[in-house]
């Protein structure tokens, strides 16, 4: 398996890379948008559509920063949770 990737509560599209360790996080409705990448203090690219709104977010080095253990060794259903609980969020910081 070299990469996941779904939807949480059907708002946030998520698409994770195991061998690269990357996170790519997307509203749903808005996932097929030209986006500009603006990164973060904290280590993050948010990206933005060209009305300036956040529509989605890049989390490299995902597992490293927030995983517990060898991400391979992950069982899937857990490694999904982690990531949709990122997603949600995303989501909570975008309704703000």
């Amino acid at each position: 398996m070299d990469t996941i990737e779904g939807t949480v509560n059907d708002l946030v599209w998520y698409h994770y890379d195991l061998g690269n360790d990357v996170l790519y996080l997307y509203l749903a409705a808005r996932r097929d948008e030209e986006a500009f990448g603006e990164e973060t203090p904290d280590g993050f690219i948010l990206l933005r559509a060209e009305d300036g709104a956040i529509i989605g977010m890049t989390v490299v080095n995902y597992w490293r920063r927030f995983g517990a253990g060898a991400v391979q060794e992950t069982p899937l259903r857990s490694l999904q949770a982690a990531i949709a609980a990122q997603a949600q969020s995303l989501e909570y910081a975008l309704a703000a």
